[in-house]
């Protein structure tokens, strides 16, 4: 409790513990300004899920009391704010912001030049987004004999049977700290980002676009809100329709024009540069957290009056 003791500004990152109650109400009374954070929509997660068993019952109802209780919420997306404001009307949008040094962790070359690197990282949590693609996969290695399809976190497992080994890459997941270095590893060719459309997703970030974009990424995004600021034939490529033949013929279209390729990826990387660089858009959260301690405490941070 020693940190919580010292801390200005308590953020509670998605907490529904009953201890978590407990500590937001007895902070309250120390005129501690608390601050929920809420990072996907918990309402609606699908079944196949591991989370959905979690956000049940009387998880849930504290979950959501944490987010009556506390001062403000903080959230990533327009869509999860409108679902936040029903529990508290202080909702404020925390931009992804992604750190372009991440860029320096690219491969300086690469073994097998000729060889297209079509690729996608997830945990399994994610499964159902990727699993109606496995056709898919099968199709592209069947016409594309350069092609290798690259994997990390989670890989269909007809893929990994149906197609030879040697047209296919995969590695483990890896924790937080080391993700980007992994991922500018990878040296993908071109990075997909295949999602359902549903309540779920619809509350996600865009941020595996943000990501492809700071490193290079040519990619092929799903045609839903989620992607809703990156242009089809500008800063990525969409499939016309969420189907396999969609995507089939989208990322056919990424591997036989190689040049457009690189003008989508440096299109992509000027607008992550503009709207998401860490270095440039950093002190808005800052802002928020002087606003809501001036809101709860009745003076501007660090005054000393």
């Amino acid at each position: 409790m020693e940190p919580v003791k010292i801390a200005d500004i308590i953020q509670l990152q998605r907490q529904y513990a009953s201890e978590s109650v407990v500590t937001l109400r007895k902070m309250k009374k120390q005129g501690k300004p608390i601050i929920a954070h809420v990072d996907d929509n918990v309402w609606q997660i699908p079944e196949n899920n591991p989370a959905k068993s979690t956000y049940q019952g009387r998880t849930m109802e504290r979950f959501e009391t944490i987010l009556r209780e506390a001062h403000a919420v903080t959230t990533s997306t327009p869509y999860l704010k409108n679902l936040c404001l029903r529990f508290n009307p202080n909702v404020y949008i925390f931009r992804n912001l992604v750190e372009p040094d991440i860029a320096n962790f690219k491969s300086l070359g690469r073994d097998e030049p000729d060889v297209i690197r079509l690729g996608w990282t997830a945990t399994p949590h994610h499964c159902d987004d990727i699993l109606p693609l496995e056709s898919l996969f099968l199709n592209l290695t069947q016409k594309y004999s350069n092609l290798r399809l690259v994997f990390m976190g989670y890989a269909p497992p007809n893929v990994l049977k149906q197609i030879p080994r040697r047209r296919w890459e995969y590695y483990e997941f890896v924790p937080v700290d080391g993700f980007y270095a992994a991922l500018a590893n990878l040296d993908f060719d071109i990075g997909i980002a295949p999602l359902i459309d549903n309540g779920f997703n619809k509350g996600k970030t865009a941020r595996k676009a943000q990501e492809y974009a700071m490193l290079g990424i040519p990619m092929v995004l799903t045609p839903i809100i989620t992607y809703r600021d990156w242009q089809t034939g500008e800063t990525c490529l969409k499939p016309k329709e969420n189907t396999v033949q969609g995507w089939f013929d989208a990322i056919s279209w990424m591997i036989e024009h190689p040049k457009e390729r690189e003008k989508f990826a440096n299109a992509a990387y000027k607008q992550v540069m503009l709207f998401h660089d860490i270095n440039r858009y950093i002190s808005e959260r800052a802002q928020v957290y002087y606003d809501v301690y001036k809101a709860v405490k009745g003076k501007e941070y660090g005054s000393s009056d």
